[in-house]
């Protein structure tokens, strides 16, 4: 697919044109809002999309009570070229105190722009208006969590914006999740995103991603030890009126006590990645923490946007 036919394509599927009285299925929970449905935090992109059950400021896109893992401060950046100037990411910054954890996280995709054509009788390739067709896509997250024992509650306020062209629209939504810690080697979680809202731009209308997710995360040598890492991480998420996704995957590295240095490589995948950005299954990644900072690399093919190359950066105050 040409990139500014992908343009179009995914331009439509993220805020529709203007139309009479559209409407669409809304039981498919898939037919808007990519941006919702987009991994756009590496770590997790690498290990299949798994979040649900992960700690860290940026688990509150899969599970708001994750906001309460921050360990005091915690800020993450983090973004992708898509194609033709085109671009997504994500920025999250969370704060705890005692048992209460409070976090804000942004995601944006940005689709750029394409030149406006009028069709003349369909016939030949039409004649540009001058004009510049662009769409755009935010969601913010305002969630705050609370640790009770073993286990943590988290709810979420959500609002979607999307622009195409001169025509807009927003919705509100809710989200609610749990996260418990079964034994010092499995932390299971738990949610359920994006409740009620509904996106109408220029009259046509279309639902928020109502998703379900489940979660699960394994560390086989246990959180303590010094010199190996080992993780494996998995997911399970149903958008409404579509098939259930299962990802997951491993993260395995070497750590360095004396200078804090650790390094990791992971492997992920992906059931049915598909979606409006037609993805590879298989994900890859590499993390590098030094300290307090830490850098992410995600790697993942797709056949619309060609690779998909994820950079992040997280500051962890203590």
């Amino acid at each position: 697919m040409k990139p500014g036919h992908a343009l179009l394509a995914l331009a439509l599927a993220a805020a529709p044109a203007p139309a009479r009285a559209q409407t669409i299925d809304r039981s498919n929970g898939e037919a808007g809002a990519p941006i919702l449905q987009l991994t756009t935090t590496p770590r997790a992109a690498a290990l299949g999309g798994a979040l649900a059950a992960a700690a860290g400021v940026t688990s509150i896109f899969a599970n708001p009570a994750g906001a309460v893992t921050v360990q005091h401060f915690e800020a993450q950046l983090a973004g992708q070229t898509l194609f033709e100037g085109s671009k997504a990411g994500s920025m999250a910054l969370g704060v705890r105190r005692h048992a209460v954890g409070l976090a804000l996280g942004i995601r944006y995709l940005d689709l750029g722009s394409v030149d406006e054509v009028v069709c003349n009788g369909c016939g030949g390739r039409g004649t540009p208006t001058g004009q510049r067709l662009s769409a755009n896509e935010q969601a913010f997250a305002l969630a705050g969590a609370v640790e009770l024992g073993r286990a943590s509650v988290g709810a979420a306020v959500n609002y979607y914006a999307t622009t195409l062209a001169e025509a807009s629209g927003g919705a509100a939504s809710f989200s609610a999740g749990v996260r418990g810690r079964l034994s010092s080697k499995l932390v299971v979680g738990a949610s359920v995103q994006y409740l009620g809202g509904q996106v109408d731009v220029g009259g046509f209308g279309a639902p928020l991603p109502r998703t379900v997710r489940a979660g699960a995360e394994l560390r086989p040598l246990g959180p303590g030890h010094e010199r190996v890492h080992l993780l494996l991480a998995a997911d399970y998420a149903a958008v409404r009126g579509a098939p259930a996704r299962v990802g997951g995957g491993i993260e395995a590295g070497v750590a360095d006590p004396a200078t804090q240095l650790l390094a990791v490589a992971r492997l992920g995948y992906l059931s049915r990645a598909g979606g409006d950005f037609d993805q590879r299954p298989l994900t890859l990644g590499l993390g590098l923490r030094f300290h307090q900072v830490s850098l992410d690399y995600a790697y993942q093919g797709s056949a619309v946007l060609s690779s998909q190359h994820r950079l992040g950066l997280t500051f962890t105050g203590h």
